[in-house]
């Protein structure tokens, strides 16, 4: 890591710290430290741990961004291209031992509704439910059941976190399928 620039470096090492440790636990020197950086280089690099936080969660959502449109590329349908986008909270589980989704961990952690991070985490949000709402437009309600199985999704993501268990995602796929199935909420 040590032939990386230095804003590279501090980055990598935020991502990881901040998903393994939390935001808050997680503290400017620890990251000058890990990544091998001068804390005149972090300074110029990010104004604040806020400000790395928030470059964490827009780099962090391009790539998620990719693979969720990946996921619910997937089939022949909507009902089977939405629910293949489940398979990303498996595969998240699986990679990163049941950690839960960066995105809600850090917005667990902020207090300030009107912070750039929460700001970061709604806009990524905000990008799934239009994903989800791009598959269905041969609904007649399609806003409704967009918002309805963004909250199945998101309901399942924090339940894989919480039992460390996969179960969460087969019911909420079930869910989903039935809902669209049915066509209204």
């Amino acid at each position: 890591m040590k032939n990386l620039p230095v804003k590279e470096r501090i980055l990598i090492t935020a991502e990881r710290l901040f998903y393994t440790q939390g935001y808050r636990a997680t503290g400017i020197n620890q990251i000058i430290s890990e990544a091998g950086a001068a804390k005149a280089s972090f300074y110029q690099h990010f104004p604040s741990k806020e400000e790395l936080c928030r470059e964490y969660l827009v780099q962090r959502s391009i790539k998620a961004h990719t693979r969720q449109k990946n996921f619910i590329s997937m089939g022949d349908t909507p009902v089977e291209r939405i629910c293949n986008l489940f398979e990303n909270i498996v595969q998240n589980a699986k990679d990163n031992n049941f950690n839960g989704c960066p995105f809600l961990n850090i917005s667990a952690e902020i207090n300030e509704h009107e912070s750039v991070l929460r700001q970061a985490v709604k806009e990524h949000k905000t990008r799934l439910i239009e994903l989800i709402r791009n598959e269905l437009k041969s609904y007649p309600e399609r806003d409704h059941l967009a918002e309805m199985i963004y909250v199945i999704y998101e309901g399942a993501n924090i339940a894989v976190k919480n039992y460390r268990d996969l179960w969460p995602v087969e019911r909420g796929r079930q869910l989903a399928r039935n809902l669209l199935l049915n066509g209204s909420g």
